[in-house]
């Protein structure tokens, strides 16, 4: 038995009151003679021996009023369950580890405070208990191989792994804290999800949407007690760099390359110049100043040209709040002598822009084309389809095909070869095309190069509007530049005929751009080390206006850079995942050494995965520059913030209290107040209740005790 108010158990000392009336109130009797008295003698024994056994049952139910009522405000609870083991409990802790987690606050950020609170719970298991922890950030993981009962374990093993940074999969860490409840060889069962309940993560869930894990979760059996306990930070304002879009994804050497980035103000004060820094391979190069208004945004653009070839990096940074986890951006652009692309052309013509492929010979070679001073990263090689030839296709990056009818013999496979090796092919329909020698020999039921069957020719009726790209989020490297509308309006281009694909559900093949009719405009599909994009239009003008538009000439270069180094890094990804390679089978077995920015580095090795190979590291966990070394060979790759994670605001108590009793769960937010919880589902409800009962009765007694002995 324990107390949760021990020190009002000297109330019982109360007791003391009425023991004293009653010893200071004893009547002293005085013995008078009286002849007849013998006669009344014996009944007068039998009433004294009733009467005294009354007066000292009153005098027990007065002592025991006060002690009672000690014991009842002194909170008592049975812990007899405890001492002998029997109340042991398997635990699940879903731990939020994700960035909002790591905003200060007066008394630490959420993350240091549920490291600690964590420790905390695990001390106050019953002795017994195993325990096991879920870490949600990013990719949900567990910390531990398997639940265990060595308690002291778990916080050592907190303290030595990284936070991740990655916003919280809600659904998929319940997943994997179910899989671990199933697991439990007790027959109590808890999860308790310890979270800062970040908006942008759970706002969705608290609007109403269902949450599949935890309501499998709770049909266990026996079934688990859940608990929603939110730490939340005090932290308002924030600001951030949402993005930063590169003009480019590969460069020439000394052509500039431009970055624009956008800052956001998460909070409601009103930020004035707030200093930006642009900064390339690690050295600040310049300042510009931005004003923000409360939850207002802004943009700031830079150019930059490098004058080395290989990977360079390129950081905007600002200065100036609290928080500065997510004040840099970083993007690594790879620096090129040349790219070298070849275009064939299916309807060459020697008057201007009449060929198949002209459009796209001016739009992949501006500079060259205007006579300007400046270089051009691609060089184009044009030929005529039908003088193709086999060795046309060597030192070649990416092969254009504009309205070819088809490939005979040798020039198919050499093309198939080509791809497969890691060569891009973009493939542009056109009204010289075989549909049926496409969709027999070069899509081939799935098998062939072809991304995508084609069902036939479509035509917007002259009395109805011509079709439209789709407008929705783009989010395929080479699109992704066109999310803002400064990039251009794909929207403006019309399209008067396309191609109907014949998009089948299970098919590996991605849409890049859709048209408003339902079909893809562009569609991608990966051909071994190779890719191939399938365009429903021409590369010309004579089906549509798009070559005319003025975003045409970046989104080529950006579709035909992005196949020349579909193999190599992207300018940036997302922390929480791990860095995963693939490389040719026969790097099976060669280590390579991957620094992080804080200079530690692991060594990772490549592993079989099939024809090819893998490279996979441990999830990253940090933003900034990475370096991939291996010999003289060395690859840089950035990593950044998810931008929602930026805004801090978290749901309500209210909120997460409401989301709680929707689940049929407990909630907390203090370690009191899970102490509390866990006493009562421990060890039953607290024994106050019977005492209360026990008291009223008390006093209804010695009312009536009372009563009966003043009658005589």
């Amino acid at each position: 038995m324990t107390f949760l108010n021990a020190i009002l158990l000297a109330g019982a000392a109360a007791f003391l009151i009425p023991l004293l009336i009653h010893l200071l109130n004893k009547r002293k009797v005085q013995t008078v003679r009286w002849g007849a008295m013998h006669l009344l003698q014996e009944v007068i024994r039998q009433r004294k021996r009733k009467l005294n056994i009354e007066q000292w049952l009153l005098l027990a139910v007065r002592i025991a009023i006060p002690i009672v009522l000690a014991l009842c405000l002194a909170r008592p609870v049975l812990t007899a369950l405890r001492s002998f083991g029997l109340g042991k409990t398997s635990l699940v802790m879903l731990l939020d580890d994700s960035f909002s987690m790591r905003a200060p606050s007066a008394g630490g950020s959420p993350a240091e405070r549920a490291r600690v609170e964590v420790g905390h719970m695990l001390e106050a298991q019953p002795k017994g208990s195993d325990a096991q922890v879920v870490l949600a950030g990013g990719n949900a993981r567990r910390l531990l191989d398997q639940s265990t009962s060595t308690l002291d374990v778990i916080p050592k093993q907190l303290a030595e792994t990284a936070n991740q940074a990655g916003p919280v999969k809600i659904n998929d860490a319940l997943q994997t804290a179910a899989a671990s409840l199933s697991k439990a060889t007790s027959g109590s069962r808890e999860l308790a999800i310890v979270s800062d309940f970040q908006a942008s993560d759970w706002q969705s869930v608290a609007d109403g949407a269902a949450l599949p894990a935890l309501e499998s979760l709770l049909k266990q059996e026996p079934k688990p007690q859940v608990t929603f306990y939110r730490l939340a930070s005090d932290l308002t304002e924030n600001l951030s760099i949402a993005s930063a879009d590169l003009s480019a994804l590969v460069v020439a050497q000394e052509q500039p390359i431009g970055l624009r980035a956008r800052i956001q103000n998460h909070g409601k004060r009103q930020w004035q110049d707030v200093a930006v820094h642009l900064e390339a391979d690690g050295a600040r190069l310049r300042t510009s100043r931005v004003s923000l208004a409360p939850e207002g945004e802004a943009v700031i653009a830079f150019t930059h040209a490098f004058d080395k070839v290989g990977d360079r990096s390129l950081a905007v940074r600002l200065e100036g709040d609290s928080f500065p986890d997510d004040n840099a951006f970083y993007s690594v652009v790879q620096v090129r002598n040349q790219l070298n692309v070849l275009l064939v052309d299916g309807d060459s013509s020697t008057e201007p822009l009449e060929g198949a492929a002209d459009f796209l010979e001016l739009a992949l070679t501006p500079y060259q084309s205007a006579r300007a001073t400046l270089k051009d990263l691609i060089r184009t090689t044009k030929v005529d389809a039908k003088r193709l030839r086999e060795t046309d296709f060597k030192g070649m990056e990416v092969i254009v095909l504009a309205d070819v009818d088809r490939l005979q013999g040798n020039r198919f496979n050499e093309l198939d070869k080509f791809v497969k090796a890691g060569g891009g092919l973009i493939v542009f329909a056109g009204p010289h095309c075989d549909l049926d020698w496409y969709n027999r020999d070069f899509f081939r039921k799935g098998e062939g190069m072809l991304p995508v069957g084609i069902k036939g020719l479509q035509r917007a009726a002259s009395t109805s509007l011509p079709a439209r790209i789709q407008q929705q989020r783009l989010t395929h490297p080479s699109t992704v530049y066109f999310n803002d509308a400064r990039g251009g309006r794909l929207q403006d281009a019309e399209f008067q005929s396309w191609l109907e694909f014949d998009v089948a559900k299970d098919t590996s093949a991605k849409p890049i751009l859709q048209l408003d009719r339902g079909t893809p405009l562009f569609i991608e599909k990966a051909r071994d080390r190779g890719r191939v994009i399938f365009a429903a239009t021409t590369a010309d003008a004579e089906w549509s206006n798009l070559p005319l538009q003025p975003f045409f000439v970046p989104l080529m270069q950006r579709l035909v850079t992005y196949l020349a180094t579909q193999s190599a890094i992207s300018a940036w990804d997302q922390v929480g995942a791990p860095l995963r390679i693939v490389f040719p089978k026969e790097r099976v077995g060669i280590e390579y050494t991957l620094r992080d920015p804080t200079g530690q580095t692991q060594t990772i090795k490549a592993k079989a995965d099939g024809d090819k190979s893998i490279l996979e590291s441990k999830p990253i966990a940090a933003p900034g520059i990475y370096k991939l070394t291996q010999g003289n060979e060395t690859r840089l790759l950035a990593y950044n913030l998810d931008p929602a994670e930026s805004n801090l605001s978290p749901l309500s108590a209210d909120k997460v209290k409401a989301l709680a009793d929707r689940h049929n769960a407990a909630f907390v937010d203090s370690f009191e107040g899970w102490q509390k919880l866990d006493r009562t589902r421990r060890h039953g409800s607290e024994l106050w209740q019977p005492f209360l009962i026990a008291l009223l009765a008390l006093l209804f007694f010695e009312v009536l005790l009372q009563q009966r002995i003043a009658r005589g």
